[in-house]
């Protein structure tokens, strides 16, 4: 009898404490809701590569020259080496994917070709420095930028989709005009203008990339031959 008094007893213990977790875990106030975005997700993938095409020659193919005009008005595109793709961006491990446009804070943006509106950040908040030295420090660890604090140090940006797998790219922009994903523009509309946002360190300037599939126009090039290609996309 005494055995069977103490097992009775453990159990009426048991289920004593499983209550009083149970009504603990009731007690416990709900998780916060997770924090918006703090930028425009990456968008999918635009138009498809045609496969005719889908080559590392691509990114300085012949076809591309002439297609763009100059996204900043009274700016040339430039031949510093450090300011085109391919340049070493030392201080988050990685390189520099598109075309430099040094020019005055608030300088107009214009669309470089026709096309259809991919991206717009209408809303936008800068992150804070905290923010931008915890993730270019573990950028620096790891040995590469991972895409999400590469999107980041762009800043405020416009994407355009020109067909064909072809797709620009404006980042820093201090602002951005109304525009509204899906919609068609001209070569030359009124997209936004020139700024520091996501990497102010390196001064007000347009930084305009031409990508090409998943990869960016240039890759690939070096000295001369990069400052022609980079030049010859733009209709003189």
């Amino acid at each position: 009898m005494r055995i069977l008094a103490a097992i009775a007893l453990v159990a009426l213990f048991g289920a004593a404490a499983v209550a009083m977790s149970a009504a603990r875990e009731d007690a416990r106030p709900p998780a916060a809701a997770p924090a918006a975005p703090r930028y425009t997700p990456i968008p999918p993938s635009a138009t498809h590569l045609p496969d005719l095409i889908a080559d590392r020659q691509v990114r300085h193919d012949a076809r591309l020259f002439g297609r763009f005009v100059v996204p900043v008005d009274d700016v040339g595109v430039p031949d510093d080496p450090d300011l085109l793709p391919g340049a070493p961006r030392d201080y988050r491990a990685g390189i520099h994917e598109g075309i430099d446009f040094p020019a005055p804070p608030g300088t107009p943006v214009h669309a470089a070709a026709d096309g259809v509106v991919l991206r717009v950040d209408t809303s936008f908040l800068d992150w804070t420095r905290e923010q931008q030295e915890i993730a270019l420090y573990e950028a620096l660890q790891l040995g590469y930028t991972p895409a999400a604090t590469l999107d980041r140090v762009r800043g405020r940006q416009v994407w355009i989709d020109h067909g064909g797998g072809v797709v620009t790219r404006y980042a820093h922009l201090s602002a951005v005009e109304t525009l509204a994903v899906g919609q068609k523009i001209a070569a030359g509309t009124l997209i936004g203008a020139v700024g520091s946002s996501g990497y102010p360190q390196g001064g007000p300037h347009l930084h305009f990339e031409v990508r090409v599939g998943d990869d960016f126009y240039g890759d690939g090039l070096a000295g001369d031959p990069l400052i022609r290609a980079c030049a010859r996309l733009f209709a003189t």
